[in-house]
Formats: C-alpha cells, structure tokens, sequence
C-alpha cells in the first residue's frame, strides 16, 4: 500500500469531515467537527492528508511557536477502514520530521485521548497529565510531550 502525504486543499474538506464523523464518537465529541472545521479554515496550511488510491483516508496538523520552541501535533484522525495499516503512524512521523525541520522547536506537544494516548507513547511521547471527560463525557485529555 502506497501512502502518499500532501498539503491540505480545500477540495479535502467534505473527505475529511466525513471521515472524523467516521471516528465519531469513540475519538470525537460530535460537537466537535465544528471546532475542527474552524481549524481547517484558520490553519488549513499546516494541515496534512494522507492518500492512498487517490483517496483521502485521513490527516493531522502541527503547529510550532518560537517564543516558547514548541512544537505540536493537532487534529489527527484516519478512516476506520485504515486504522492499523500504519497510514497513521507514516502521518505523526511526517508531521513529527516536518516540526523538527523548523529547527525552532525543542519539545512536540500531543493532546489526545485513552484511546490514542498509546498510539504516540509507541513514538516515544511521555504523559504529562491526564483529565477525566475533559473533551466529553469518557474521552480523557492526555497531555504528552516528545523532546527532540
């Protein structure tokens, strides 16, 4: 299976709303998708899909500040169909490389959830804290960190 991974478009937009309502509600509150799209609207340059067969079947951003040389992975999600088949490690580990390539950032901060935590503790992510229902009712916070 061939991953390709490319800038965001605005012709992705219906593809990748659809496929986080996909991962709704297990990774996502449905009240969410709303927070997300305003995401895609605003940061939309820092955001990234995967694609295989010429179909779009996940993505994630990142972001880095200066004032603080912090990095961070946000929005990352993949079709349930793909889940497993390493689209989404091939993702965190491109957004990972591109933070590093900024050359700006010393840590990579990831907010996710019980369900995910364990996905980027593999990629070496260290739990900071933990709140309970914090995105919904039982999707935990777990804040990590990956120092570069």
């Amino acid at each position: 299976m061939e991953i390709t991974l490319r800038p965001y478009e605005l012709s992705d937009r219906t593809a990748l709303e659809e496929i986080f309502m996909m991962n709704t509600p297990k990774y996502f509150d449905p009240k969410e998708l709303g927070d997300f799209l305003e995401y895609l609207d605003i940061f939309g340059d820092d955001y990234v899909v995967a694609v295989v067969d010429r179909r779009i079947v996940g993505g994630g951003g990142y972001w880095v500040r200066s004032f603080d040389q912090q990095g961070g992975l946000s929005w990352a999600f993949v079709h349930p169909d793909f889940q497993g088949t390493g689209v989404g490690k091939e993702l965190a580990l491109y957004r990972i490389d591109q933070i590093r390539q900024s050359g700006v950032a010393k840590t990579i901060l990831v907010e996710t959830s019980q369900h995910s935590f364990g996905f980027y503790e593999k990629l070496g992510f260290k739990l900071l804290n933990r709140q309970i229902d914090y995105w919904a009712k039982g999707i935990d916070l777990y804040s990590a960190v990956l120092e570069l």
